[in-house]
């Protein structure tokens, strides 16, 4: 069953708010999940739940993800993460073989998640996660470079045209 349907069957949508999401989505070229979170028709924590219901997978609350230690984030190759797209949340040893939960926000993706397998040598557990939640972890622990949201200072509207008239 698709995400929208699931949602509507489980009473988080209506069809209508299905075929606004669905637009939306085609217009800008997104996931119908960031389209239901940009359109505000769900808050991102239910949605977050209802989401990793429907995959079958455990989530990630933005400030649980905010508390994952340096040292955790570092095991992991920063090319590999910059690269993926994810974030190590916690590191197991069962028997000889390693494991690590992996936030993600494609836990369904089963070629990142292979490839993340094949890269780091363990096995993979797959936890939704929201991609701005996890880019601004990996961004706190230096992974990610650049985007940063400094204000800058624009010159009074008056100041604009003044330059501009003055330029002709």
């Amino acid at each position: 069953m698709r995400l929208g349907e699931w949602l509507v069957h489980n009473g988080a949508l209506t069809p209508e708010q299905v075929e606004t999401a669905l637009a939306y989505q085609n217009r800008w070229r997104c996931k119908f999940g960031q389209a239901v979170l940009e359109l505000n028709m769900i808050p991102r924590e239910p949605f977050l739940r209802l989401l990793a219901g429907h995959l079958k997978v455990a989530f990630i609350r933005p400030e649980q993800i905010d508390k994952v230690p340096a040292t955790t984030v570092r095991r992991l190759r920063a090319d590999v993460l910059s690269r993926l797209r994810v974030c190590p949340l916690r590191f197991e040893q069962v028997g000889t073989r390693g494991s690590v939960y992996l936030a993600t926000h494609q836990p369904e993706n089963l070629q990142l998640l292979d490839e993340a397998a094949f890269v780091t040598g363990l096995t993979i557990v797959p936890v939704l996660a929201l991609a701005e939640d996890i880019e601004r972890t990996l961004r706190r622990h230096g992974v990610l470079e650049g985007r940063h949201l400094e204000p800058i200072e624009l010159p009074p509207e008056e100041d604009v045209r003044a330059s501009a008239a003055a330029g002709r």
